[in-house]
């Protein structure tokens, strides 16, 4: 997977859940899992993470992976990775060997085997798109609360959870990217994102909350068996 970069994003700042990213969770720091999972399909030169963290830094260096300081004015909360990723580009030698860039969040760490792979077969197929987003699907009624507390549900009909059929949220387990032209970002705001989820059901977690945590620790246990 030489003509792909791995890049894994870890800012230290998280208000809701402080310092998650190198949170405990099955003995390991919360990242170690996704650098894990990294190291399954990609050499070690091949993959990166960008953070402002010292301890990020020392984690990243005990497994053998390329630590990149992330300034200040891109590790804000509203700082987008898309800016992490030109400047980690700017910084790798001969970066336009990388074809693609594969971004894994720390914050879900369970993903389906070979999910880059199958993911950079899917944009070579599909020329129109540029970019690609795993999703998972929901079956969620939900609605929008007014002003004045009105409540006005999505569906205009009663409708059960198994009737909805095409409802979906990223699933946080993989955000691919060509990079041809990627420096050029309102070229970037306008491409094709292609929507790719799992006939599998696999169940992912995407780390938002403290609740987020204990599922997080099942599924991995159970995954070990």
């Amino acid at each position: 997977m030489s003509e792909t970069l791995i890049f894994i994003p870890a800012r230290s700042g998280s208000k809701r859940l402080k310092n998650k990213n190198i949170r405990k969770v099955n003995g390991k720091p919360l990242i170690y899992w996704t650098i894990k999972y990294a190291k399954m399909y990609a050499k070690k030169n091949d993959i990166i993470v960008s953070s402002d963290s010292k301890f990020i830094q020392k984690i990243s260096v005990n497994e053998k992976i390329k630590f990149l300081k992330r300034p200040k004015y891109i590790s804000g909360d509203k700082s987008e990775v898309y800016f992490a990723i030109i400047h980690a580009l700017k910084k790798i030698e001969n970066c336009n060997r990388y074809k693609y860039v594969a971004v894994l969040q720390p914050t879900s760490p369970i993903r389906p085997k070979n999910i880059i792979t199958n993911s950079i077969k899917i944009l070579k197929k599909n020329r129109r798109f540029q970019n690609l987003i795993h999703l998972e699907r929901l079956y969620l009624n939900i609605g929008t609360i007014y002003k004045k507390k009105e409540w006005k549900p999505m569906f205009k009909k009663p409708t059960r959870s198994q009737d909805i059929v095409n409802q979906f949220r990223p699933s946080g387990c993989l955000f691919l990217y060509s990079t041809q032209d990627i420096e050029d970002y309102k070229k970037f705001k306008k491409r094709k994102i292609y929507g790719y989820f799992s006939k599998k059901n696999l169940e992912t977690v995407n780390i938002d909350r403290e609740e987020d945590f204990l599922k997080l620790n099942y599924l991995l246990k159970k995954n070990e068996k």
